[in-house]
């Protein structure tokens, strides 16, 4: 059997999901100092991602801090764990509360660094709502 929405019920389900859910970009700053392997705290995003969001990162030496000739340093972050809601059936999608990320600065210097860390993805509106409640 197959089911077909009429457009005004295809139109509804698509109304009734951006009312509980849309674009979110999650842009956040990690200060490091030093060279050397560093992983973050679970960080919390305060909303609820219905699925797994994209992360990317950029990052640049603190304001006090100037470049070595010959010495430029070698940065990289990634995402190490996810926060994951629990689920009761395997073939349901978990959502995604939270990460935990690893840094990487390879250099002879111990420079400071900024980290601009940010995660993007549809991402539940209301929580409560996500809740249940």
């Amino acid at each position: 059997m197959t089911y077909r929405l009429t457009r005004q019920e295809d139109r509804r389900t698509q109304l009734d999901r951006q009312t509980w859910a849309g674009p979110v970009q999650l842009i956040l700053t990690y200060e490091l100092t030093g060279a050397g392997e560093h992983t973050s705290e679970m960080i919390s995003f305060g909303t609820v991602f219905e699925g797994k969001p994209f992360f990317t990162y950029g990052a640049e030496l603190a304001e006090d801090e100037t470049l070595t000739d010959g010495d430029f340093p070698l940065i990289m972050a990634g995402v190490g764990e996810w926060d994951l809601t629990e689920i009761d059936n395997e073939d349901e999608d978990p959502f995604y509360l939270g990460a935990k990320v690893w840094f990487n600065a390879v250099t002879k210097q111990s420079y400071s660094y900024l980290f601009r860390l940010s995660f993007e993805g549809v991402a539940v509106r209301n929580t409560e709502f996500f809740r249940g409640n």
